[in-house]
């Protein structure tokens, strides 16, 4: 049996990726000028399917950068000219945070330990960040209290932190201004894409920073978007990843988001099970409302590596706590783990 990676990015590729990279090679995709008319339909087209499948509105626009860990900086220095608000609930909020520290800029952490976002913490500010799925902890948060959080700020930029949830945890885009991903997650791609999606409210908050600070040079957001507009980047871009990003978008489609998300719950439903019902495992986040459907997390009672290394002699590669966490492994269940490899992980496991 061919090994499955059950790591929480990157993972396990989408089971399409090697024919498209074949049609990629055979047609000569990752030769052409990223100015030809080709490129640019390749740009148009993954831009349509992106709109199409997210149900992103017009008023909204994509950018293609090298990562998530970017376009957390191109944020922070396109939108925010004082002071940020980020809601930090794991390793990943907290960096995003830090990023805004390095950039000078005023910026206030509101933590939150293994518990969801209190609504009644948050103020006004020109952004806040908040995060769909933090991966370092397994902690989701649900449409309905990002829809919250949007009626109570009313002039705040809303950036959302999408890496490890989209397409699988749905939100309603139109309550965020900026929502971000990178590819080699629940998109089952190789790592070196950001897709950065940010609306015209962000536009015009970055026409009023850029006279007043430095926002880039040719990722500012200005220079970003003007390419955007004619469906190309500003240097030479990640050609096969927004090839094969396209070509993903064509599959996904076709099984539907719906789909997706029903088949993303049932999966997560039989890790978690497993997890309860074992021995030697507990889950790491206790209240069912805010854990991850995409990246469950475990404490172990023996030493991780007692589990990552049985695993990994029947071919299934799972991964470790995050950063220094100790006692703890992390499964992904992304679209490209079908029912069957779930339904296989946990019979294993069972049976440590």
């Amino acid at each position: 049996m061919k090994k499955i990676f059950f790591t929480p990015g990157p993972s396990q590729l989408f089971h399409t990726v090697s024919d498209h990279l074949k049609e990629g090679i055979k047609n000569d995709i990752f030769s052409i000028s990223h100015r030809s008319i080709e490129f640019k339909k390749i740009y148009e087209s993954c831009d349509y399917k992106l709109r199409s499948f997210l149900d992103i509105p017009e008023n909204y626009n994509i950018s293609f950068l090298s990562s998530a860990n970017e376009i957390w900086e191109r944020i922070i220095q396109n939108l925010v000219i004082n002071s940020s608000s980020h809601l930090v609930n794991g390793a990943f909020s907290k960096k995003f945070y830090d990023f805004a520290i390095i950039n000078k800029i005023n910026a206030k952490e509101y933590y939150y330990d293994k518990v969801e976002y209190n609504i009644n913490d948050i103020e006004e500010d020109e952004l806040v960040a908040i995060t769909l799925n933090e991966t370092s902890r397994g902690i989701m948060c649900d449409s309905n209290k990002i829809s919250s959080i949007r009626k109570k700020l009313n002039d705040s930029l809303i950036a959302l932190d999408c890496v490890s949830g989209i397409p699988s945890i749905p939100f309603k885009v139109s309550d965020v201004d900026t929502f971000y991903f990178s590819v080699q997650k629940c998109f089952g791609l190789p790592s070196g894409l950001g897709v950065w999606i940010y609306n015209d409210r962000c536009i015009e908050k970055n026409k009023s920073i850029s006279p007043k600070k430095i926002t880039g040079t040719y990722h500012s957001l200005e220079n970003l978007h003007k390419k955007s507009k004619i469906f190309q980047t500003p240097e030479t871009p990640n050609v096969l990843a927004i090839f094969l990003l396209s070509r993903v978008l064509d599959d996904m489609m076709k099984i539907g988001r719906e789909r997706i998300i029903r088949e993303t719950n049932y999966k997560s439903a039989l890790l978690y099970n497993t997890i309860k019902n074992h021995n030697l495992l507990s889950e790491y986040i206790k209240d069912q409302e805010i854990q991850s459907k995409t990246v469950i997390v475990s404490n172990t009672k023996k030493e991780s590596e007692y589990f990552i290394e049985n695993l990994k002699n029947k071919n299934l590669i799972i991964g470790k706590g995050y950063g220094s966490a100790q006692n703890q492994i992390r499964i992904a269940n992304f679209p490209a783990h079908s029912k069957e490899s779930i339904e296989l992980l946990c019979d294993e496991l069972t049976k440590l």
